[in-house]
């Protein structure tokens, strides 16, 4: 067994997946056809083309993805896309995933709220792969309009396990939504926030989402790895980072692998996930796991302690992250028995 193998029948589990960043773009073409909606693509390698970002990166990502998500207009179309994406997890061996969800843009288009949770939880029961939902807020948007979604989702505290935060981070840092983290926890919500790389105040925002929002994890968060005091604090606390070695078109490979050696040496909570798979070249989690470890000369036991990582980190019952763990290591240990008697 290669490490390629090994990566690829690695039990594994994604914390940072958002379901609207999982649409091909064969699928943007028929939604768009089917609901109507006009797209200035007309083809998949037009589309494909497009993922090249350029500058201002961050901004011109955020503004494919959108004209993605616009596609997105009925219940249907959400079951269809998560279904899609499930069903590559199958294939990708991931046992449990943690799909973040976007519902202002939804209802924006449309789609009601139960309606939006409906759909994913039939593609979810439709699946073997054990899932949980993640409700995000795009904080370019009002602190009001978070808290409406929260209102909202005081019906379905029984589908949606946690809540996040997403979107343009410039000016508009995690404290923004302070109440909206505050009511979550009172409802027993856990709680993530995105903390992007490479951001004005990153280093603020990371303590923020620490020492205000108290958050149980950080999505992306490299930035905490700048400010010893931080470091101490996640691994005090237990807060796992969602890093996202991903690459864009035109990257010489995967971004940040030098921090993220750094977390495993210093023992950081964090492991590694695809956030957008259909709009990064980097793709889906066995493709980008096998490069990072290639790139970054991790070790077989390496890996397996980022995805231990992940389902540590996961906010799934005691018993289930057990199971999980257990065929974890026995995967690492056939990997080094194979290699040993070879």
């Amino acid at each position: 067994m290669d490490m390629k193998q090994f990566i690829q029948e690695m039990p594994k589990a994604e914390l940072h997946l958002h379901i609207e960043g999982t649409v091909s773009p064969k699928r943007v073409l028929e939604l768009a056809d089917r609901n109507g909606v006009n797209i200035e693509f007309k083809s998949e390698k037009e589309l494909l083309d497009a993922q090249d970002y350029g500058t201002p990166p961050l901004e011109n990502f955020l503004k494919y993805h959108y004209m993605c998500s616009d596609v997105l207009r009925t219940g249907r179309d959400i079951f269809e896309i998560t279904q899609d994406y499930l069903e590559k997890c199958v294939i990708e061996n991931t046992r449990h995933v943690e799909l973040s969800f976007d519902p202002q843009g939804h209802l924006e288009r449309g789609i009601e709220f139960g309606e939006l949770i409906d759909a994913l939880n039939k593609a979810r029961k439709d699946s073997p792969v054990s899932t949980q939902l993640v409700m995000c807020m795009n904080r370019d948007r009002t602190l009001e309009s978070a808290l409406e979604m929260l209102k909202l989702a005081e019906d379905y505290k029984d589908d949606i396990v946690g809540l996040g935060l997403d979107s343009v981070e410039e000016g508009n840092p995690p404290v923004k939504f302070q109440e909206y983290y505050d009511r979550g926890r009172e409802l027993g919500f856990k709680l993530t926030a995105h903390c992007d790389c490479d951001q004005n105040n990153a280093v603020e925002h990371a303590r923020q989402c620490i020492h205000d929002l108290g958050v149980h994890r950080i999505d992306h968060g490299v930035h905490v790895m700048d400010d010893p005091q931080l470091i101490e604090d996640v691994k005090e606390r237990g807060i796992t980072l969602t890093m996202c070695p991903t690459w864009r078109l035109g990257d010489p490979g995967p971004r940040r692998i030098p921090a993220i050696r750094k977390m495993l040496e210093m023992n950081v909570p964090a492991c590694l996930n695809t956030d957008d798979p259909e709009e990064f070249a980097s793709r889906y989690m066995s493709n980008m796991l096998s490069v990072v470890q290639e790139q970054g000369e991790f070790s077989a036991e390496e890996m397996t302690q980022f995805m231990r990582n992940a389902f540590v980190g996961s906010w799934i019952p005691d018993a289930r992250r057990g199971a999980y763990l257990k065929e974890l290591n026995a995967h690492l240990n056939t990997f080094k028995y194979k290699s040993d008697t070879s």
